[in-house]
């Protein structure tokens, strides 16, 4: 029986090793990925990084993504397109047309929230879970508004809003 125990406990220390040596490479590359730039959780979006240079929103009025439960997807205008929770760049004081497509045929809304995380002037969509389902929300932009948001996806459906004060 002794030499059975030997084999036994061989065995085990060499997949507590490999086991060990799989964990530190693990970690040791989880290190390396989180200094590059995070990837996008929805498989159509080629960035999370869009342009927020001023000049390339000064002329928008109109914006367009689709909705998927892991983010939404920027298409318009070229700035976001195929950006995920695109970064808006607003005038203040601009009216604008948001449109979105549902993608996926889960319930989603699009809300433009403040810093207290409030709907701003009422402007969000009543939401639908129809794939290819679409909704627009016409707003004029104010300062107060920080973040754009599915409500019923918080934590994926979400991105930041700056704002551009002298338009010209």
């Amino acid at each position: 029986m002794a030499p059975y125990s030997a084999d036994r406990r061989a065995f085990l220390s060499g997949v507590a090793g490999t086991l060990t040596a799989a964990c530190v490479a693990g970690c040791l590359g989880n290190e390396s990925e989180s200094d590059s730039s995070p990837e996008p959780v929805v498989d159509a979006a080629e960035a999370v990084d869009g342009d927020t240079d001023p000049d390339a929103w000064r002329d928008v009025e109109e914006i367009r993504f689709d909705g998927y439960v892991g983010g939404w997807l920027g298409l318009e205008p070229a700035a976001i397109d195929r950006v995920e929770n695109p970064t808006l760049v607003l005038v203040e004081g601009r009216e604008y047309e948001f449109t979105w497509e549902n993608q996926d045929g889960v319930h989603h809304n699009f809300a433009l929230w403040d810093d207290d995380e409030e709907v701003v002037d009422g402007y969000s969509t009543d939401g639908n879970d129809i794939v290819g389902e679409r909704e627009t929300l016409v707003f004029e932009a104010s300062a107060e508004m920080e973040t754009y948001r599915c409500e019923y996806q918080q934590a994926g459906q979400k991105g930041d809003i700056e704002f551009i004060h002298d338009a010209a």
